[in-house]
Parts: structure tokens; C-alpha cells; sequence
């Protein structure tokens, strides 16, 4: 108590509502007596912070891939509309796309603005965007013409 430090107190047992108060004490003064070399065992203990770190068993997603029939990179394009871009500073015009019509090898150019229910992408004039098998957009920047530098999901 009043102490300008924390001392963390790993406690194991599975069953947190089973620790009685004095084994947590006892746990407490042997960690502050390595740390200090000393323990004040009639000084009172206050509690900042719990962490609690659990896990579940593990189970790997599986993902569908998504169809290839009858795809076309028109049919998802929903129009143009004005943006930002950082490279020109002005407005410039973008293409929507309607993110649930992009399909397997779709491939394009930025500047695109993708859209779904959840969220929308922007991309700049300096990207190419392509579309997997599972439907992960890949981004790919450019630092202005150049090689990509950087690959994202």
C-alpha cells in the first residue's frame, strides 16, 4: 500500500474463487522479499491490476473459397465518385467497386474505393488491388511508380 511500484503476483491455480487470502500474501512476500531483500509482513496489500490470461483449445479456420462462375470485373464496378489523394492534393475521381461482386484473380488498379456492408477501402493511385481464392484483398503499394514495397491484407 502507498508503494510507487507493482509487484506482479503470478497466481496459477485453475479456480481463482478457491485462493484464500493469506496464500495470496504469502505468494505476494516471497516475490517482494527477492525483489527488496526484505518483507513487512503487517502492512496491508492492495490490489491494482488483475491480468487474467486464458486460452481455448485450438481449432484453425477453415475458409470457403469463393465461386469463379461467370465473374466479371465490370459487373462490380458500381461508378466513379471524387476523392482525396494524397499524391495529387486535390480530388480526384475513383472507382467504386461493390466488394461482395470482386472474385478469384480479380485484378486492378487504384485509385478504387471498395465498399461493403462492414467497412470501405481506400486505395490510391499508386496501388494495385487483386483478390484471392478465399476473397482476402491484397493490396500492393508503390511508392510512385517504383517496385512494390509493401504487401497487405
Amino acid at each position: 500500500m502507498g508503494q510507487g511500484s507493482e509487484t506482479n503476483v503470478p497466481v496459477t491455480e485453475r479456480d481463482f474463487t478457491r485462493l484464500k487470502r493469506e496464500d495470496i500474501r504469502k505468494k505476494f512476500d516471497q516475490i517482494y522479499e527477492k525483489l527488496y531483500g526484505r518483507t513487512y509482513p503487517d502492512s496491508a496489500v492492495e490490489f491494482i491490476n488483475f491480468k487474467v490470461r486464458a486460452s481455448l483449445p485450438e481449432r484453425l479456420f477453415k475458409f470457403s473459397k469463393l465461386d469463379r462462375k461467370g465473374q466479371s470485373l465490370k459487373a462490380a464496378v458500381k461508378g466513379q465518385r471524387p476523392a482525396y489523394s494524397g499524391i495529387a492534393k486535390d480530388f480526384i475521381p475513383y472507382t467504386v467497386y461493390d466488394r461482395y461482386k470482386l472474385f478469384p484473380n480479380a485484378r486492378f488498379k487504384g485509385p478504387a474505393i471498395i465498399e461493403e456492408k462492414e467497412s470501405t477501402l481506400i486505395v490510391g493511385e499508386d496501388t494495385t488491388v487483386s483478390v484471392d481464392d478465399y476473397g482476402f484483398l491484397w493490396v500492393d503499394f508503390t511508392a510512385h511508380g517504383t517496385r512494390p514495397a509493401t504487401r497487405r491484407r
